[in-house]
């Protein structure tokens, strides 16, 4: 749409205007990690914020601006989907916890658009998920478990990205897959294997579904090693 090509069109006219370079990494674009002449402090724990609630079509000149002026960002990574929008939530590193906390205050509700209010909060990119004493899982109730889950710490519901691998000679199918939650710092990764369906609808819910029942085990593992 009209709306959609110029905010497209301000962000190329901001990269060029700012010199500001920006890196496309795994549905990720980045900004630093560090940036060019960052003479600033290395980060440690807690120096990273998650911000939720972006519009769709909200990029990089107008979140990079606002969080750097709470303090310099040492790394900004927006999340993307294939269609050049963003995902709707983006992380923020500063140099010291003090401006990450700093930018949780001053920022969490701020008003991005009308009626469009972002929020921002600690990142978690060491917490392990806490699933507590959920019941045992059926196959067809763990989708519904692993958003509870989510829902339960506080975190976003969870994106998944699956890409047909092979066709086994035992007549399975291969899928690998990238699970992104928002809130936590790193993607889930792995692959599952399942039967033809009887279409390829049915057959990426079945590979879906095996994915959730994996995430489960991992984040109840998690949970035990905590």
């Amino acid at each position: 749409c009209q709306t959609e090509l110029l905010r497209v069109q301000a962000l190329e006219a901001w990269l060029e205007t700012t010199n500001t370079r920006l890196t496309q990494v795994n549905g990720q674009r980045k900004y630093g990690g560090p940036p060019e002449g960052w003479n600033g402090p290395t980060p440690g724990e807690h120096c990273e914020v998650f911000i939720s609630h972006i519009p769709r079509d909200a990029y990089e000149d107008l979140l990079i601006p606002l969080f750097s002026s709470v303090g310099s960002l040492w790394e900004f990574r927006l999340m993307m989907n294939f269609s050049g929008q963003n995902r709707g939530f983006a992380y923020a590193k500063y140099g010291t916890q003090a401006l990450a906390t700093e930018a949780v205050l001053k920022l969490n509700g701020y008003m991005l658009e009308p009626k469009c209010y972002l929020c921002v909060r600690r990142s978690t990119e060491k917490r392990h998920l806490c699933i507590g004493n959920l019941p045992a899982a059926t196959k067809q109730e763990d989708l519904k478990q692993v958003r509870f889950v989510c829902e339960a710490n506080g975190f976003g519901q969870p994106f998944y990205e699956l890409h047909y691998s092979l066709a086994r000679p035992d007549g399975f199918v291969k899928f690998t897959y990238k699970v992104l939650i928002p809130g936590i710092g790193s993607a889930f990764r792995g692959k599952v294997m399942v039967l033809p369906g009887p279409s390829v609808r049915v057959m990426l819910e079945e590979a879906q579904r095996a994915i959730a029942q994996q995430l489960l085990q991992r984040m109840f593992h998690n949970q035990q090693a905590a």
